[in-house]
Formats: C-alpha cells, sequence, structure tokens
C-alpha cells in the first residue's frame, strides 16, 4: 500500500499583533480560522489596501505616523470583519 505524502501547511504570510482588545483570557481558543469566499476575500484586500495607502501618506518620522496602525474588528455574530484605523500602544 502506498503512504499518502504528508500534509503540507502553506501560509500566505503572518504578520504580529500590537494588542488585543478586550485583552485575550483563558477562555480564547488559541487560533481562530476564518473562512471567507473569493468575493469577500477581495473586499477585506481592497479596505486594507484603501488603509495602509493612507498610514503611507503619513510622515513616519513624526510621532503621528509612527503610531498609526491597522484594527481589523472580528464581529463574530454578525460574522463580519471591519478595517479601521487605530494607533499602536507607545
Amino acid at each position: 500500500m502506498a503512504r499518502k505524502p504528508a500534509k503540507v501547511k502553506k501560509s500566505y504570510g503572518t504578520c504580529s499583533v500590537d494588542h488585543l482588545s478586550p485583552a485575550a483570557d483563558g477562555g480564547w481558543p488559541k487560533a481562530i480560522n476564518i473562512v471567507m469566499a473569493f468575493e469577500e476575500a477581495m473586499k477585506l484586500h481592497l479596505a486594507l489596501q484603501a488603509s495602509l495607502l493612507d498610514i503611507n501618506r503619513l510622515n513616519r518620522s513624526t510621532r503621528e505616523g509612527k503610531m498609526a496602525a491597522v484594527n481589523l474588528c472580528l464581529h463574530v455574530g454578525a460574522n463580519r470583519i471591519t478595517v479601521n484605523a487605530d494607533k499602536v500602544r507607545p
């Protein structure tokens, strides 16, 4: 009997998070998978791109430019992700 090849995980990239709000406690799962249709993924892509373009227009040598961030908010009950402007913690 032929062996099946090992399952290879593939990631398109990762990033770190400055903070979670509200803070993660012991009741949170270790990971949450978010599955979306192509069209919805494109909407998320465009929202992220618009947000990043706004941040890119800021002068990164100023405090405002250095603190600028993107907030991805997952509304669990509504199955929605919103992209908002935010600031990282000092």
